[in-house]
Parts: structure tokens; sequence; C-alpha cells
């Protein structure tokens, strides 16, 4: 037997071993930080899990956040329901956790973390099997995603959820271009349920089947994913909410303003224009109001163009989502999260040198913003206090702050980063020319 012939045999199991072994890695470091830090939204989504309890599906009418129990008064819950659901079952595992505007149990930080560190995980699972060619390619890309230091910072320590409904929309991606469209669009619609704005990708993954589907069975799956937003919706539209839950879905944006402090705005226009006011003087509030206008046409155009130009799937959701970030005036740290699995799956499997390069950029920037933050922070701002992990964080220079410029610079970056890949996507990459070996 051929040396050749017996590393084949070889690679495959190893290849497993490796991934398995990253995977716990993965998991270690998540859980090892998830117990010990909180971010402003942890305690107050034990608040809205335990009003969901006390109120079931009436929740809705009390989501302003108006009611003594809430931490942070009027903060509302602006998702979709799936979210808090799950927020019901994490309460199960710590039904005596107990929180407010300055300490937060351990036990309800572990629960209401895991099911988010859980589809973390399973989005590098997700990586590990679509992306193409040999295990080693696949290893790297699912290393990239669970390793990434804004994948753990988001999920293990500061507690955002934007992992599940990236998770549900990487596997609608994955099981579209799989020809697996039924339960491509469910998966859709789980995560239209779980962050309102996937709904954008979504639609960009609609407009690009459109030649590949047909009408008819593209009609069938659209009535998949209606039927789970449905399904999810109607229970709380039983107690006549229909204006507190349309509000909460609908109306979720807050009116557009300055993005302050800066060091927590990762929109481009509005950063530059809240820097420009702040240093300059400049009146440039007026300006933050035309950023829906041109979002709406961006998308209109943008749907246009992936569908002429004949997109794939994972490339259009990339493209729709990318798109959002460019033109809307706020933009949180964990909204990236949605998109760099895709950039990563994209970057995996194009044929273009240049668009690999911009993909795997894009994907791996926002990590630059944790060494620009006092990641230690969240470790000590709410009891209980885990002072120890400064000195820990100092030595990987994690705790330093940067003057509002540095902020501003990086969401431009960011935002200038994002409109270059749209138009050289509709531009450049999607002719035969100047392409890689396929793999």
């Amino acid at each position: 037997m051929s040396l050749k012939l017996r590393w084949a045999q070889f690679s495959g199991p190893f290849y497993l071993s490796v991934f398995g072994l990253a995977l716990l890695l993965a998991a270690y470091i998540r859980f090892w930080a998830a117990p010990l830090s909180a971010g402003v939204d942890v305690p107050q989504f034990w608040a809205f899990a335990k009003v969901f309890d006390q109120y079931g599906l009436d929740f809705y009418r009390y989501a302003d956040a108006s009611l003594p129990i809430f931490p942070t008064a009027g903060w509302g819950f602006v998702y979709p329901p799936l979210w808090l659901l799950i927020l019901r079952v994490a309460l199960l595992a710590a039904p005596a956790s107990t929180a407010t505007n300055t300490m937060v149990d351990t036990s309800w930080r572990l629960a209401m973390k895991t099911p988010i560190i859980a589809a973390d995980l399973a989005i590098g699972c997700l990586l590990f099997w679509a992306v193409p060619g040999p295990k080693w390619r696949k290893l790297i890309f699912a290393s990239l995603w669970l390793f990434h230091p804004t994948a753990w910072y988001e999920s293990a320590v500061f507690g955002q959820f934007d992992a599940i409904a990236a998770a549900f929309l990487l596997a609608a991606v994955i099981l579209l271009e799989k020809g697996k469209d039924r339960l491509g669009f469910l998966f859709a619609g789980l995560a239209v349920m779980t962050k309102q704005h996937t709904l954008i990708p979504v639609a960009f993954m609609i407009a690009v089947s459109i030649r590949t589907l047909g009408w008819r069975r593209l009609a069938g799956d659209c009535a998949i994913l209606a039927g789970v937003m449905l399904a999810f919706s109607i229970p709380f539209l039983t107690t006549g909410n229909f204006f507190e839950y349309g509000r909460s879905f609908f109306l979720a944006g807050q009116t557009p303003d300055y993005q302050q402090p800066l060091m927590y705005a990762f929109s481009g226009s509005g950063s530059l224009l809240t820097y420009l006011h702040q240093a300059l003087g400049w009146d440039t509030k007026g300006l933050l109001v035309y950023s829906i206008p041109l979002l709406i046409a961006a998308i209109l155009a943008g749907l246009w163009f992936s569908y002429k130009r004949q997109l794939k799937p994972s490339q259009a959701a990339l493209v729709g989502f990318l798109i959002f970030l460019i033109f809307i005036y706020r933009t949180n740290y964990q909204y990236l999260i949605i998109y760099i699995p895709l950039a990563l799956l994209v970057a995996a499997q194009t044929k273009f040198r240049s668009e690999r390069i911009m993909a795997l950029v894009a994907a791996m920037l926002p990590a630059v913003w944790l060494w620009i933050f006092n990641v230690a922070f969240w470790f000590y701002f709410l009891r209980p206090a885990h002072t120890w992990v400064f000195a820990t964080f100092e030595h990987l220079a994690l705790t330093h702050i940067v003057p509002d410029y540095g902020y501003m610079a990086l969401a431009v970056t960011l935002m200038c980063l994002f409109i270059a890949y749209v138009i050289c996507t509709f531009t450049k990459w999607s002719k035969p020319s100047k392409m890689l070996t396929p793999y």
C-alpha cells in the first residue's frame, strides 16, 4: 500500500479527532468565562424570563420594562419570541436566581449563556460540515470561528444571543445550497424569530433562489418560512397584544441620534457623524434620519442585482446583511456576529482569490475592538466581581482604552470594507474571470 493511500485512510479520523479537541477547547474557554462575567443585558434578560414566567403569553404587554422588577427601567424586550422561550427554559435551570442593576447570580449567568455557547459551537460544526475540500481546510475555517475573539466575547462574556440567530441563518444557507430548501427555509424562519433583522439576508436568499427553484417551489418554501413565524407569533397575539407585539417586532430601532459612547458604536456613518459633532461641533444629527430611506433603497437595489448576477445563497445572504450594516445608523457589536460565519463560508467556497482575502479580513477585523477596549470590565462590573481577571487580561493586552477617534476609525474602516465587498460582488466576483483552481 502506498504512503499516499495510507495517509488518506488515516487523515479522516485524524482530522475528526483534531476537530473534536478544538471543539472541546472552544467550549472550555467559553464555559470558563461564562459564570465569571456579565454584560448589562444579562440581569435584564433575567427579568424578562421572570415576567414571562408570571404573565405567560401576555408578556409583550409588559415588554417595555416599566415594572419594578427590571434592573434597567425602559430597556424593553424588542425581539421576536424565540429568545424569550429560551430564557424561560434557562430559568428552569436557575429557579432561585436573582438579579439587580448591580449584581446577577452566577447560576443565571451560566444558565442563560449555555444556549448561546451551544449555538456558538454548532456554528463551528456547520462550517466543518459545509466547507468544501479536504478536512484540513474544514478544520481551519471552523477554527477561525471557534477561536474568534468576537464570538467568544459575545457569547461567553457579554452574553448576547446573536449567535443563536447566526446558527439558524447559517444552517438555512447551507441546507439551501445542498438542495434541502424545505428544511433550509424552516431554519430561516427560526433565524427571523430570534433576531428580526435576519429577515434581510433571508430576503436575499429568496431573491437568488427564484431561478434555481422556480416560482411554485419557492412559494412553498416561503409558506414554510411564514408558517414558522406565525407558529411563534399567534400564541402571543391571542391575548390581544397586537400593538405591543408589533412594536417589539417591527419598531425595535431607536430614534436616530448621536451614538454615545463611541466605544460601543459600530455604524460607520453614525460613528463618523457623532465624532464630527463631538470634535468639531458640527450639527450632523439631521443627516442620521436619511439612513432609513437609504437603507430601504439599497436593499431593493441589492435584491435586484443579486437576482440578476445569480449570486449563491451564501454570497447573497452576506451581501444583504452587509448592506444593512452599511446604512443602519446604529450598530451594536453583537450585530457583527451574524455576518462573520457567512463571510467564513463564502471565503471557503469562492473561486476568486480577492474575494477570499476580503471576506477573511471582514470576518476577522471586528476582533480588533477587543484590544482597544477593557474586556476585563465585564468581569467586575456586576457582583459577584472577579477582579483577579484584570491582571490576567492585562498580560493579553485586553484592558486598553483608546481615544474616541480610534473607535470611530474602526467603525468607518468596517463600513468601507463592507461597501467594497458589496460593489466587488456585483461587478467582479460574479464573473468567471481570474478564478482560483476549484477544490
